[in-house]
């Protein structure tokens, strides 16, 4: 087995029988050092692999995971890796995948990696005002920001933009989900140009969950928000599952909360 590291990728290539997790451990940290946000493991040149061996794979994805907000992505698996992951117990269902490298990649790399050379420049005043604007997982209305805007117009704060991935329940949860991912993506574009030149600190957080209402609830605390705003559909009440986040939201959040409905222009 061969273990080489570039970048945020590591490539295995060759046979792997047996677990070969001390050469694949340093790959990794010396990738988690260059690329904090995660590595890939590009497995597309494993000529063989055993059920023993398999167990590398399970040892890099829990060392991985221990690191705050790492994420690991196996990627290019050829199809006679994936039949002896499928094969071995509690391998193949936590471990994230990709098809692709770039795929990987993408999903990676949607966090604000800028925010903590934005954040000394601004007063400790605006530093100190937190504010949660919670992005509507379907839409990213300008009702909302423009709502926004008015309730920190007077009073500059730091403003951190909450960009939940639902994430199903089949999948690992840090496994990536493309069409989420790209969506979200792009309204933190659009909020990220929409606040550029105000006097308010913005910060992008793009979270996975399974669950909204409890990462408001755990965020809002973490910020010790001044007030959570969260954006909501025009058809909020249109079904039960909507009745039963906004009734979930109630329940859980414990600071000030105020709903932004989408205008019907929006």
């Amino acid at each position: 087995m061969i273990v080489e590291s570039s970048e945020d990728v590591i490539s295995l290539s060759g046979t792997l029988k047996q677990p070969f997790w001390d050469s694949v451990q340093t790959a990794i940290s010396l990738t988690l050092n260059r690329h904090p946000s995660g590595v890939i493991v590009d497995c597309g040149q494993i000529t063989e692999i055993s059920e023993e061996g398999a167990h590398t794979f399970e040892l890099a994805n829990d060392f991985v995971l221990s690191h705050d907000n790492a994420r690991i992505i196996f990627a290019n698996i050829p199809q006679h890796v994936q039949d002896v992951l499928k094969a071995t117990p509690s391998v193949k269902s936590q471990l994230a995948t990709a098809p692709t490298i770039d795929e990987a990649r993408k999903s990676l790399d949607l966090l604000d990696a800028a925010y903590e050379d934005k954040k000394r420049k601004f007063k400790e005043s605006v530093r100190s005002r937190h504010i949660l604007a919670v992005i509507c997982p379907n839409e990213c209305h300008d009702h909302f920001l423009n709502q926004l805007d008015q309730l920190v117009s007077t009073a500059p704060a730091h403003i951190v933009f909450l960009l939940p991935v639902l994430v199903p329940r089949e999948l690992p949860l840090h496994a990536p989900v493309p069409e989420e991912e790209a969506r979200m993506s792009a309204y933190g574009e659009k909020v990220r140009a929409a606040f550029e030149d105000g006097q308010n600190l913005t910060e992008l957080r793009l979270e996975r969950t399974r669950d909204i209402p409890s990462l408001v609830a755990e965020i809002a605390e973490e910020i010790n928000a001044e007030q959570v705003v969260v954006a909501i559909p025009a058809d909020k009440f249109a079904n039960s599952e909507s009745n039963k986040t906004f009734g979930a939201l109630l329940e859980k959040v414990q600071r000030p909360l105020m709903f932004v409905r989408s205008s019907c222009g929006n």
